[in-house]
């Protein structure tokens, strides 16, 4: 099988002071005939600059700013190579991160994407491993979720001191309904697929990466390296998305009737599973919903709101018993705060 290069997508936007930690990392990733093409999403700050520091090394491509989905779909259009990885600039590539999956992705030819776990570093300097787990809450194994594993060292070679681990491949399209498996800046996709590479909504205020991997899956099988393979890292500067978990809720709905939801050849083999997920969803909205409402000290609709639903917390109880101007006093103290959040 011909050699694979890849493309590597760093979308950037303000993030002059993070954006050389990414870019080092995929320096040290790559190897002859791979590309990095940072997609620059209008910033303001030094970030263009910076970037040019790198010469020939890096290619820059400056674009009006337009928000997350549009500046991923750009840098899809302009990668030129077999394979496309996806970097947000605030994170981090362990070394061997691409040749491991480039392995996967030769070993496998009928799997169209691969992905990993991960690190995270958070702003007070504390490391959690193995941080995919906490995204996707599914107590499962890999081998029920996407299939047996096989070991990385019956594939390829390891280099020390990368240790041994499993690789799962499988249809990873039922699962993603109902969970969130993949992290983007883990994700190495085949450039030539059945269909092309589906492209991130331009709608949506978050959750642009979900529709994204439901149609990357629907297309084909996807490939699990069941180690860490990159290091999320916290910090206080902007993201390219952020919305409260009402808005979170009610992206999740759109997802779902556009991907899982209009696929009739799903919905017949597994509608009674969709329906489920998606009545969940309803009533996270009607939950979330009621929350803000109370926030913001509406009391008449937040009693009638939380009167339509089964159960509640008990402090959420408590405080509909408060006027609105006290309860809206309460937000504002920092523990009030922390207990009226949607999910406490």
């Amino acid at each position: 099988m011909p050699d694979l290069s890849v493309s590597v997508v760093i979308p950037t936007y303000n993030r002059a002071p993070l954006i050389a930690r990414a870019i080092n990392s995929a320096l040290a990733a790559i190897r002859s005939g791979d590309e990095i093409v940072v997609i620059d999403d209008g910033s303001t700050d030094d970030t263009r600059a910076l970037v040019g520091r790198y010469g020939g090394a890096v290619r820059l491509v400056a674009a009006p700013h337009a928000g997350a989905g549009p500046t991923r779909n750009r840098g899809i259009a302009e990668a030129k190579n077999d394979l496309i990885a996806f970097l947000d600039s605030d994170d981090e590539w362990f070394p061997d991160k691409l040749e491991l999956q480039r392995n996967v992705m030769r070993a496998y030819p009928h799997a169209i994407f691969c992905f990993s776990d991960f690190r995270v570093h958070d702003g007070a300097g504390r490391v959690y491993e193995r941080y995919l787990a906490n995204w996707h809450q599914d107590p499962r194994s890999w081998d029920a979720i996407l299939g047996p594993g096989t070991r990385y060292s019956t594939l390829a070679a390891l280099t020390p001191p990368r240790q041994d681990f499993s690789v799962h491949v499988g249809d990873l399209y039922p699962a993603l309904m109902a969970r969130l498996y993949i992290g983007t800046f883990t994700l190495l996709v085949r450039k030539q697929i059945p269909h092309g590479v589906p492209r991130f909504p331009l709608d949506l205020p978050t959750f642009e990466d979900w529709q994204f991997f439901g149609e990357l899956a629907r297309r084909g099988a996807g490939a699990y390296l069941d180690c860490e393979t990159a290091i999320q890292h916290g910090h206080r500067l902007p993201r390219l998305t952020h919305a409260n978990a009402l808005v979170q809720a009610q992206t999740r709905i759109k997802v779902l009737e556009r991907v899982w939801g209009a696929d009739a050849a799903y919905q017949a083999r597994h509608g009674e599973a969709y329906r489920a997920v998606l009545e969940e969803q309803r009533r996270r909205v009607s939950f979330y919903g009621a929350k803000e409402l109370l926030k913001a000290g509406r009391m008449r609709e937040a009693r009638a709101a939380f009167g339509r639903l089964d159960a509640y917390p008990l402090l959420d109880r408590l405080l509909l018993g408060f006027p609105g101007p006290i309860v809206r006093l309460l937000v504002k103290s920092l523990g009030w705060m922390r207990a009226l959040r949607p999910g406490h």
